[in-house]
């Protein structure tokens, strides 16, 4: 299981620096070839707006981390402090992607967008050729295991995300926020869970921006409510609304201090909140200076994710169950991959073999009986097959026992040359007839001179 894993979260970094690593979906297939050039076999990133990690299986055995520090720091130019990384190999990187898939490593304990942002970064991944035999069963167990929290635990009861939490935090200052005019700039994931947690806490009036349009018009589609507002027209209109939840992916901030100072002036006193959920940060943070602004970035938001996830708290001893569960599944998947292919070459050679002495006594048969000797000869060759295949899955978890057993058996059976070049069972059959009728001439003979062999 040589996977590695480096990366950095709420847990390990401050939002600032977060930002200064994060990748967008446009970068991710430059920097997944670049992974892939210079050290790895296969690579993922997973990078949402509270984590960045890369999974990769390295092409050399003795990779080690400080390579994959040193070349994320040189693709996102900036120094990163070690203290800010984590770095995870084998076991260790493969829970890990678990733990995040199972919405327990989130800073929202069950959000509920982590699932698709795991699948977003494999089918990213795949479309790019990153993704091979390893990371592809990787992936694939640790959406498994998410699929599995979801349906048997609480963890993501009640969807709760960072998108929950920005409304939460509305309803708290606004309390009750039925009547708040209400703008959510963004039509993504995270835009649509605010739109839809607004809807559901009685807003009605609630507005739709995006960076393009159409996107925010198929999201009116697919939410069957909103009023689109061109996103040229956020400056000037920026004071009509008393709830703005901001979430997209731009690299610059759609609400500068100035317009929100103009905002406010216009406002006369009257309050606004001003949620910025984006990575990075697309709302200026200065404006939490003038006096009625709210304005609350994700790091803002820790006391009221405690708040909403304590009762989610007692359903990660099940949760973890369900992680090591899967885990050992993969592990000993793992422990399969060097006989994998022997039982593979196994089975096609008994196939082969079999196909071979039929087609050369299909004249000795009628049509009817043949297909009887077919059926018959296909069943010996599995059950033959079987013995040898049941030693090779049988690991013990040892993989460097796993590789000599399927060494063995490749070299027994002959698996590396031709099947023509196998020696034909009649003439084994024979010789074996000639050396019975040796040893027995020479058993008889001893037995006249001295004692009997037997």
């Amino acid at each position: 299981m040589n996977i590695h894993a480096i990366g950095t979260s709420h847990k390990h970094a401050s939002l600032e620096l977060r930002e200064r690593v994060s990748f967008s979906d446009s970068e991710l297939g430059e920097a997944l070839d670049a992974l892939r050039k210079e050290f790895a076999s296969e690579a993922a990133v997973v990078s949402t707006c509270n984590r960045t990690e890369i999974y990769l299986v390295p092409r050399d055995e003795a990779f080690a981390p400080e390579i994959l520090r040193a070349w994320l720091s040189r693709w996102k130019g900036v120094e990163i402090p070690r203290n800010n990384l984590f770095t995870l190999h084998a076991a260790g990187a493969a829970r890990h992607l678990f733990q995040v898939s199972a919405g327990i490593d989130s800073q929202v304990i069950g959000d509920i967008q982590i699932i698709g942002q795991v699948r977003t970064a494999y089918q990213i991944a795949r479309r790019h050729g990153a993704v091979g035999k390893i990371l592809d069963r990787l992936f694939a167990t640790a959406l498994h295991t998410g699929k599995r929290v979801k349906s048997e635990t609480d963890i993501f009861s009640g969807a709760v995300s960072i998108s929950y939490v920005a409304v939460e935090l509305a309803r708290k200052i606004f309390h009750p926020i039925a009547n708040k005019s209400t703008l959510v700039v963004g039509a993504g994931d995270a835009g649509e869970l605010a739109a839809r947690n607004l809807r559901d806490q009685g807003v009605r009036n609630i507005t739709i921006t995006n960076r393009t349009d159409e996107r925010a018009r198929e999201l009116m589609g697919r939410l069957g409510f909103g009023t689109w507002m061109p996103l040229a027209d956020l400056p000037s209109r920026l004071h009509e609304f008393d709830i703005v939840i901001v979430s997209t992916g731009s690299p610059t901030y759609l609400i500068n201090y100035a317009d929100a100072r103009a905002a406010a002036a216009r406002r006369q006193g009257e309050p606004q909140l001003i949620v910025d959920i984006s990575m990075p940060r697309n709302v200026d943070p200065l404006i939490n200076t003038i006096p009625s602004i709210f304005c609350k970035d994700l790091n803002d938001l820790t006391s009221v994710v405690e708040a909403n996830v304590e009762k989610r708290r007692a359903e990660l001893p099940r949760a973890e169950m369900i992680i090591a569960d899967e885990l050992s599944k993969f592990a000993a998947w793992c422990d399969l991959l060097p006989v994998t292919p022997v039982i593979a070459q196994l089975k096609s050679r008994g196939e082969e073999i079999a196909r071979a002495e039929l087609e050369k006594n299909r004249g000795r048969f009628n049509p009817d009986d043949f297909e009887q000797v077919e059926r018959l000869v296909a069943s010996v060759v599995r059950k033959l097959i079987g013995i040898p295949m049941r030693h090779l899955l049988d690991t013990g978890g040892d993989a460097a026992h796993a590789q000599a057993k399927a060494e063995y058996v490749r070299m027994l059976f002959n698996l590396n040359g031709d099947a023509g070049s196998d020696v034909d069972p009649d003439i084994n059959a024979d010789a074996d007839a000639n050396a019975g009728a040796d040893a027995g001439r020479e058993t008889g003979h001893q037995s006249e001179e001295g004692e009997p062999n037997a």
